[in-house]
């Protein structure tokens, strides 16, 4: 169903898929009257038949559409294919989650990671306004984008759906994408999944800002209830390297009771928003975006924008260069005359009067080796009379220039 240039719902051509998880499958698409990528993101078949989950997929999906931050992934349809599987029409994001980030380039700059959780609140905080309560906040969800300047933009994933979670199957196996991810969950949470609320998305924020400053999740364990034990009774480990006010915000967001952590993301963000502070706006160096989607650039787009400008600003034109360079042999020479092509189309030099001037003939001898083989001194050979003289133009010299070298002859025509 989901083959390369398949039509889903007579509108959505796919294109390829992008990743599978317990929970369903998603893909990318084209819409075939739109002309734009999308992302598609469809039910598992396994819950496409059991009308209580596909009825949650639909109404939390229809939550999240609704969110207008612009550190929501934006959710354009919700419908169902004929089959009666439900999907989600969301933007299609290029860039990297910050569980990629870490894999790939390693801990995070406290700064920049910060910066990376204020703007999530920016959408958890809306969401939750909302009643919608994400429970399953972890790095994948995160998403590092660029907006249209090139500067870093987070998109939290996910909204509503993580609350598919079975409420009986704990067990950490492929399916721990449906229950949500027991490593970010808060202690509350791993006990019944009814009981979690705001507070506990600001417990999966504050693993995340534990594990991507030190590389692992401060609670570990070979199965949930291990995992449990561990939450629930062992003390927080101390992170080292980090800012003592760092430090203390994480282990805020990490208290064991909830009336303890923050009580709103809105808090969670103001703390931290002096240490936003200090981050670049850019994640890289920004180019402009040359692109018909509506996200960031690929990687290959920027490079090869970046290159384009680099060779535009290493190479000026020639035309320009050649006219100064012929312009400083004639003034060298003592020249009282204009080189000019035909009409004179260059701009104006600085202080020259902008009025039209009549074409002017250079004189050239008729005997350019007699010219060549002369010495400096030799008398100046006899040339047709001047033409008549122009105004605005510097009379010529008492003394007659020395004769022209062959090799400003060169330059002057290379002007062509």
């Amino acid at each position: 169903m989901y083959e390369p240039g398949s039509v889903l719902a007579g509108k959505y051509r796919v294109e390829g898929v992008l990743g599978r998880g317990g929970m369903g499958v998603v893909v990318a698409a084209e819409h075939l009257e739109l002309r734009v990528p999308v992302a598609l993101k469809f039910l598992g078949e396994r819950y496409a038949s059991r009308s209580d989950v596909v009825e949650r997929f639909l109404r939390e999906a229809r939550a999240a559409a609704q969110l207008r931050s612009e550190h929501a992934c934006r959710v354009s349809d919700v419908a169902r294919l004929e089959t009666g599987v439900p999907y989600i029409v969301m933007e299609r994001l290029v860039g990297r989650d910050l569980s990629r980030v870490l894999r790939e380039d390693g801990p995070l700059e406290v700064a920049m990671l910060a910066s990376y959780i204020v703007q999530a609140c920016d959408a958890i905080g809306e969401a939750h306004a909302a009643g919608i309560i994400h429970r399953d906040l972890k790095p994948g969800n995160l998403f590092v984008t660029q907006r249209r300047d090139g500067s870093a933009l987070i998109k939290v994933l996910d909204f509503g759906v993580a609350k598919l979670q079975s409420e009986q199957d704990h067990a950490i196996t492929s399916n721990r994408a449906v229950i949500g991810s027991p490593n970010y969950m808060a202690p509350e949470q791993l006990r019944s999944a009814r009981s979690a609320d705001p507070r506990s998305d600001i417990w999966s924020l504050g693993v995340i800002l534990h594990q991507l400053v030190s590389g692992r999740p401060p609670f570990e364990g070979e199965t949930v209830a291990d995992l449990a034990i561990k939450v629930a009774t062992e003390p927080l480990p101390p992170l080292a390297g980090v800012p003592a006010e760092y430090a203390a915000i994480v282990a805020r967001c990490l208290e064991k009771p909830p009336d303890r952590r923050f009580q709103s993301v809105a808090e969670l963000a103001a703390a931290l928003a002096p240490l936003a502070a200090a981050a670049p706006r850019f994640a890289s160096q920004p180019v402009p975006t040359i692109t018909a989607d509506l996200t960031a650039p690929t990687e290959t787009t920027l490079r090869g924008a970046a290159s384009a400008m680099t060779v535009r600003a290493a190479r000026p034109p020639r035309r320009p260069l050649v006219i100064v360079m012929a312009a400083a042999i004639v003034i060298g020479v003592g020249a009282g005359v204009m080189l000019s092509r035909g009409g004179g189309d260059d701009p104006p030099a600085a202080g020259v009067a902008t009025q039209p001037i009549a074409p002017m003939t250079v004189i050239v001898p008729a005997d350019a080796a007699a010219v060549t083989a002369s010495p400096p001194d030799a008398p100046q050979l006899a040339a047709p009379a001047p033409p008549p003289p122009v105004k605005h133009v510097r009379p010529p010299a008492k003394h007659a220039p020395p004769p022209a070298r062959p090799a400003a002859q060169d330059i002057g025509a290379s002007r062509i």
